[in-house]
């Protein structure tokens, strides 16, 4: 094991009190909401998002402009923190696996796998026994046709890809 992994493997069982500094990945409306609640708390706030005078940026203590793709500088944004979260599901997770190099990411940055695509959401969520609205996998018209068969009308149909009909390709 690298040093940095000893150092964050090291950390991930300590408490994070009060006076430490969260490290928030992205910068919108919730994470502007979190840090406010942090701050009453008594933590610091550190922002990193590829844009600057965010609505979160503008609470934090600090705040990283850097594409989520500069490792190195999502490195060094974790060095200024003792623990790193996210605000929403559309950070790379490439970004927090290299801030865990450093820190614990909270929530686990393996969540953001399923969190990235609403079919491995619900799959998962169904499985570990959460409740869930009736889905299907839909990929061809005829796993479209067995759903309506299945579960009935109306339908919600969120498009992963596109699925093209011979009829279609004559148009």
């Amino acid at each position: 094991m690298s040093a940095p992994s000893q150092n964050a493997e090291a950390k991930r069982h300590n408490p994070i009190l009060p006076g430490a500094t969260i490290g928030v990945l992205g910068s919108g409306q919730l994470g502007r909401m979190f840090a406010l609640a942090a701050r009453e708390l008594g933590y610091r706030i550190v922002i990193y998002s590829p844009d600057n005078d965010t609505p979160a940026g503008q609470i934090g203590d600090q705040e990283f402009a850097c594409p989520y793709e500069d490792l190195n500088q999502i490195r060094a944004f974790a060095e200024q923190v003792q623990v790193v979260t996210f605000e929403f599901e559309n950070v790379p997770s490439a970004s927090t696996a290299a801030a865990a190099e450093i820190v614990p990411v909270r929530p686990h940055g393996s969540v953001l796998h399923i969190t990235q695509n609403r079919l491995r959401e619900k799959t998962f969520l169904q499985t570990n026994g959460f409740p869930v609205t009736p889905f299907r996998r839909i990929r061809t018209r005829a796993d479209l046709e067995h759903a309506v068969r299945e579960m009935g009308l109306p339908a919600v149909l969120k498009p992963l890809t596109s699925v093209t009909t011979a009829k279609d390709k004559r148009s």
